[in-house]
């Protein structure tokens, strides 16, 4: 999924001068939330708004955070690892093919209205996925069900690939093998949906949510406050453990961190880099933090089909221009250099893959060869924020060594999303992509194939050998072939360079000694459900 940079940059300076605001606007934005006395509330804060909460459209990080949150998918990942378990199903069987998955469903399941979750609502909530009036980024992962181009062209009521023989049980039948289908299925986009409650509200679904998850939508002030508290259906007893979660919107870095140290938010998502060396150093302080290695790429796009990232050269100059050691250090060690696509914690990651060097002199000459000695002017878009302004920033010095003038353009992450999917709008930007599944498939097939341009291939890259060679991978079943298949295609985008690829980072959170149980999974953004937070 679309994942913004998390880590954020704090200057002393900036504590001075945030200082007098924050002891007078303390607790703004949280603490009138009207909920009962003695409530177990959950606070946190973020720059930006939460871009949706419809599970069919959204596809980034700061969006499933809440929509797991809500709504329940037939498996889920662990709170902590990558491992496949029961959620609204109990149990699942699937074909030697890889055609057939057959999933039988609780009984307890409540939607937060009250309602039974049965098969049906699983079905709707795939079926608005691909109905292409929801324009749904999800779309991809479920078109191999049987009778999805029917169903998409409104010549079928239903998916044809999926039965529903009784409340209870689900069948989906693809019209070529999945080896990894039952992982689609993990994702929100795959969540039950109430129809009754989707249908009136139409493309306004997000601001109504209701599904069965934990909890349930309570308020939303756009760009002020998003609020989730208990549904009193949910089926796991004794869970949810928190009354409510209250999320700050718009609340910028520095204050995040300032807000924290009073004791006003119970987590911080990452440790700003300017603070880290001091946590580190500092036991009470580190013993209160969180590692994780996420799988997850951050790069620089470019677009292919916009002058003069056209030029394979220019792209590879790029490659050679940016000094990634640098980067790593900015962040404090918190990251890796990239060498390709593919992060080193999934499975399919080829360890010999060289990448690129920095190497700014035969970074000019690529750009003579291409007959731009003179350099050239472009816009880096990237998400108006502290440390993705630092990197951009690193990244600007770097290739104006090679004659290259960037230009900055920080913009909000929901109108950044919205940008970068448009064709010949944006020729650079500043992006990540976290696993949404473990296969590169969710890599190479979702960020750069054909198929995906105006959906995930923001690039707009295009090569066939490479095209043909992910369409051959994704249908086998034979993963040590898989893979083979996999790794060939990413050589072909290494040369291509549609990307420069940055780093892959390592993440740190850090709560507060009151909140218990919080915890990294390296693929999905925290789940609430078992966090508490006792008195203090």
């Amino acid at each position: 999924m679309m994942r913004p940079f998390r880590a954020n940059c704090l200057a002393a300076t900036l504590i001075a001068a945030f200082g007098l605001f924050f002891a007078a606007g303390c607790g703004d934005g949280s603490d009138h939330v009207n909920l009962p006395p003695g409530s177990s509330v959950l606070h946190i804060a973020d720059v930006d708004d939460v871009p949706t909460l419809d599970p069919a459209a959204g596809y980034d990080t700061e969006s499933w955070t809440f929509e797991q949150a809500i709504f329940d998918t037939l498996v889920r990942y662990g709170d902590d690892n990558i491992e496949l378990e029961p959620d609204l199903a109990v149990r699942w069987e699937s074909s030697p093919d890889a055609r057939t998955f057959v999933f039988h469903l609780r009984h307890d399941a409540r939607f937060s209205n009250g309602r039974p979750v049965t098969s049906d609502d699983v079905r709707y909530g795939i079926e608005r996925v691909l109905d292409p009036a929801t324009h749904s980024r999800g779309m991809e992962y479920y078109r191999n069900i049987a009778g999805s181009g029917d169903f998409a062209a409104h010549r079928a009521a239903h998916l044809r690939g999926i039965e529903t023989p009784d409340p209870w049980t689900i069948i989906f039948h693809l019209d070529s093998p999945d080896p990894i289908f039952i992982h689609k299925l993990a994702m929100p986009f795959a969540s039950a949906v109430p129809r009754e409650a989707a249908e009136p509200w139409e493309d306004d679904f997000s601001r109504h949510a209701m599904g069965s998850g934990a909890f349930m939508l309570k308020e939303w002030l756009g760009g002020q406050r998003l609020v989730l508290v208990r549904n009193p259906y949910y089926f796991q007893k004794g869970l949810p453990r928190l009354d409510a979660i209250v999320d700050s919107l718009g609340v910028t870095p520095e204050l995040q961190w300032l807000r924290y140290e009073a004791g006003d938010l119970d987590v911080v998502s990452s440790i700003p880099p300017a603070e880290f060396p001091f946590v580190m150093k500092t036991p009470r302080l580190r013993a209160l933090t969180q590692k994780k290695t996420t799988v997850t790429t951050e790069y620089l796009g470019m677009n292919c089909q916009m002058w003069p990232f056209t030029d394979v050269r220019v792209r590879r100059a790029i490659n050679y221009g940016i000094n990634r050691a640098k980067l790593v250090a900015l962040l404090n060690g918190r990251g890796v250099a990239a060498t390709g696509v593919l992060p080193p914690n999934l499975p399919g990651f080829d360890p010999e893959l060289k990448g690129y060097s920095y190497d700014p002199k035969h970074a000019r000459e690529l750009l003579e060869d291409a007959r731009l000695a003179s350099g050239f002017r472009f816009d880096l878009w990237m998400r108006a924020d502290t440390t993705m302004l630092m990197l951009g920033q690193s990244i600007q010095q770097d290739l104006a060594l090679i004659g290259l003038r960037v230009e900055i353009k920080p913009v909000a992450w929901g109108p950044f999303l919205e940008a970068i999917r448009q064709p010949r709008t944006v020729q650079a930007f500043l992006s990540g992509w976290e696993a949404d599944f473990p296969d590169p498939q969710n890599f190479l097939s979702v960020l750069l194939s054909r198929d995906q341009w105006g959906s995930n291939n923001d690039t707009y890259f295009y090569d066939p050998s490479f095209q043909s060679l992910i369409d051959r991978a994704s249908d086998e079943t034979d993963f040590k072939l898989r893979y083979r298949l996999f790794d060939e295609a990413e050589k072909i985008v290494v040369a291509d360079a549609p990307w420069a690829f940055l780093y892959y980072p390592v993440t740190y959170a850090i709560t507060q000694p009151w909140v218990h149980d919080y915890v990294l999974n390296p693929m999905r953004p925290t789940r609430f459900e078992r966090v508490a937070v006792s008195p203090h």
